[in-house]
């Protein structure tokens, strides 16, 4: 009888302590809608992806993937061609947080990479070297560095779960874009003007999860 208590008590102890303990590690998944840039030639797309790492404390990190699918599109004044591609995001980042009260306001920055999958836009018919060159530049698959900033508030929803919305900007290094108006003069013209150009743009963010921690 005795024994059956003191196993009761410590069970009951160690499940209190692992209840109350502090969580070490979060993970959180979250929808998304993402702006591109029109000079990237992208058009805003929805996304869905998870976060991992401890950034509940006052100084944290953490890790994201954000998978989105925009379509990628050139408009050149009477006709445009739509492809849908991915964009894959995917950085570390530091984070601030203030750890008081049921609603928490965070901030943080990060650096990583934005990958964009092939999605073939077709040239117009009449397409000279410099307008195919261009729009093959542009279709192919790109990876570029982007350094990230941003900020937004944990709702407590109980001791290890939060509701949690984010808004970030990112700005984009080297990307391959044309304008639309350019292809258009170059259609006209039909000069070999280099038209697709490495360009810094900026994508924004705005998503909506929950988070556990553990």
């Amino acid at each position: 009888m005795v024994a059956r208590f003191r196993s009761t008590v410590l069970a009951s102890a160690v499940l209190a302590l692992a209840v109350t303990a502090p969580a070490v590690a979060e993970v959180s998944a979250f929808v998304a809608t993402v702006g591109f840039d029109a000079s990237a030639n992208l058009e805003r797309g929805q996304g869905v992806g998870l976060r991992w790492g401890k950034a509940d404390g006052l100084l944290g990190g953490e890790t994201s993937l954000l998978v989105a699918r925009p379509d990628r599109v050139v408009d050149w004044g009477t006709a445009a061609d739509r492809q849908t591609t991915t964009a894959i995001f995917y950085e570390g980042r530091m984070m601030v947080t203030l750890p008081v009260g049921q609603i928490r306001p965070f901030a943080g920055v990060g650096f990583g990479a934005i990958t964009l999958t092939e999605a073939k836009v077709t040239a117009p018919a009449s397409a000279n070297d410099a307008v195919g060159q261009a729009f093959d530049a542009i279709s192919g698959l790109q990876t570029n560095s982007a350094f990230s900033y941003g900020g937004g508030v944990r709702y407590a929803l109980g001791q290890r779960l939060d509701l949690r919305a984010d808004v970030r900007q990112y700005m984009v290094f080297s990307v391959k874009g044309v304008v639309g108006n350019q292809v258009k003069d170059a259609l006209a013209s039909q000069t070999g003007i280099e038209l697709a150009r490495d360009r810094t743009v900026r994508y924004n963010e705005l998503s909506v999860g929950v988070c556990a921690r553990f």
